[in-house]
């Protein structure tokens, strides 16, 4: 009998099939991938199964009984339980709290003695180490990832759902993780990881599935398939493997930081004397785990806060007193992690949108006059090119709102990947974009480069920066932790420069250690 059966799951948006006769089955002790572009329904029925939708027909067994999930609490409940990409943790509250927060029988006295004593043996039962009187706020992105695993745990879920729950750790993390995930499916668990990411695919999943156009192309044993064909499943074609650098980075200096400060605090910096340049036809990745400063270094650099020590000069020019539009202007284009928060409107649709930084330039307006038909056009063109897909028929008349995060983002890129732009500051620009569309993108900046533009890659996905960084720069608790040649970066030096750690100091630790 397996754990877990969806059959022939719909549920349609406006008209739209989101899950069009979905049937997905987990067996107890199986890690089960699932795959898909963008839109292709992964969400939407992991939602279903978790009690957030109700699917408009179709049906689920969990463990041979027909059942139907109202809420997220009826789902854990009976032992399903789900981790978000984006953690779901309240940052001034202790480990302990968060994990028996609104546990069922916490209505009236509990013993926090033990609780604790509960919860320390299950995090030392399966690797996860945890500070249980530390604070969410306090603990790096890793540990809180742990908190999260074990708070489901500790609600003694049986089926695991992980989204995207490696895009924030480290390799060292990650490798950790794996392990722990491992022991877990020994022990009889049944887990759903929700990855773009092929290699881990591969490595960590029993089966895998694959969403297209909310419909299941194909269900089968991950060592009786590849990559290769993985993507002409999802995809419907074979991928484009990113080409290596047409030419050398030139001597020239496009981008460079100075001595770069900003306060956090009165005490704390969140940037602490950043030195980088960027050359034409140069793209210098920044690594480094989420949290440590590479968020005040976008937001100083394009000016959303100003306030800060020591020059940015872009083409030997100063723009430490100009404004985002004026930085802009100069040639400074930016691709945001924060779609919502500094790239789009969402309640404007798509048209209005793409033509946020130009509306007041012709073709798109003259004299105070605004071109609607000049507008629709580019939108029209920049749907088709970077594949956007919008929701229902609407077109290019979608509200941002009403668009996945995914096919956010590709508007973002179609709009700032110009020939306007000379440096393109491009953080986590493929985020939550399927292979297909990371693959598009990441050629879009690598065009960028190749006619002598420049890019400052900022990205958690040590793949992404090592396919297409000519030098890749570490940041670590808000400095330049070291500064590596393509030649001379590998995954396991990065790795330790992200937590903090040289590969010289890695070095003398393990000696002390042998002595």
């Amino acid at each position: 009998m397996a754990l877990l059966e969806m059959k022939d799951i719909c549920k349609s948006f406006s008209g739209v099939y989101v899950n069009d006769h979905v049937s997905l089955t987990v067996e107890k002790g199986e890690i089960h991938a699932l795959l898909g572009e963008n839109g292709a329904g992964k969400t939407t029925l992991m939602n279903i199964l978790d009690g957030l939708y109700n699917a408009d027909s179709g049906e689920i067994f969990w463990k041979g009984e027909k059942v139907a999930f109202r809420t997220p609490r009826e789902a854990i409940a009976a032992g399903i339980g789900m981790v978000q990409q984006h953690f779901s943790l309240v940052r001034n509250m202790t480990v302990l709290d968060n994990v028996i927060l609104n546990l069922s029988g916490n209505h009236t006295f509990l013993n926090r003695k033990k609780e604790c004593a509960k919860l320390m043996e299950m995090a030392e039962r399966y690797g996860l180490s945890v500070d249980t009187d530390a604070k969410i706020a306090d603990l790096s992105v890793g540990e809180r990832q742990r908190v999260e695993i074990l708070k489901a745990l500790y609600r003694n879920v049986e089926l695991l759902i992980l989204d995207e729950p490696t895009g924030v750790l480290t390799p060292q993390e990650t490798e950790h993780f794996f392990a722990v995930l491992k022991e877990l499916r020994s022990e009889g668990y049944g887990i759903i990881i929700i990855t773009h990411r092929m290699s881990e695919i591969m490595q960590i999943s029993d089966r895998v599935s694959v969403l297209r156009d909310g419909r299941i192309t194909a269900s089968m044993r991950t060592s009786d398939t590849d990559p290769i064909q993985l993507s002409r499943f999802m995809i419907g074609r074979d991928m484009k493997e990113i080409e290596a650098p047409d030419v050398e980075p030139g001597e020239e200096i496009l981008l460079e930081i100075r001595d770069l400060t900003r306060r956090a605090g009165k005490h704390t910096h969140a940037l602490r004397h950043i030195d980088l340049t960027v050359h034409k036809g140069e793209i210098l990745g920044i690594a480094g785990v989420e949290g440590n400063g590479q968020k005040e270094l976008s937001e100083v650099l394009t000016g959303i806060k100003a306030k800060a020590d020591g020059q940015i000069l872009l083409d030997g020019e100063s723009i430490m007193e100009l404004s985002v539009r004026e930085r802009y202007e100069r040639g400074l284009a930016y691709i945001s992690d924060d779609r919502l928060g500094d790239s789009l409107i969402p309640a404007m649709d798509i048209t209005d949108n793409l033509v946020l930084r130009d509306y007041r330039k012709e073709p798109y307006s003259r004299h105070g006059r605004i071109n609607r038909l000049a507008m629709r056009e580019n939108a029209e063109k920049k749907m088709a090119e970077y594949e956007v897909k919008a929701s229902g028929n609407l077109g290019i008349n979608t509200r941002v709102a009403q668009m996945s995060g995914g096919n956010q983002q590709k508007l973002i890129a179609a709009r700032e990947i110009s020939e306007k732009a000379r440096l393109v500051l491009a953080a986590q620009p493929t985020r939550g974009l399927d292979i297909g569309a990371t693959s598009f993108v990441r050629e879009r900046l690598m065009d960028h480069r190749n006619k002598g533009g420049g890019v400052l890659l900022i990205s958690a996905d040590l793949e992404e920066i090592l396919a297409l960084s000519d030098r890749i720069a570490v940041i670590y608790n808000g400095s330049i932790a070291g500064i590596l040649k393509r030649s001379e970066a590998d995954v396991h030096r990065i790795g330790l420069l992200m937590g903090g750690i040289t590969a010289e100091d890695a070095k003398e630790a393990a000696d002390e250690k042998a002595f």
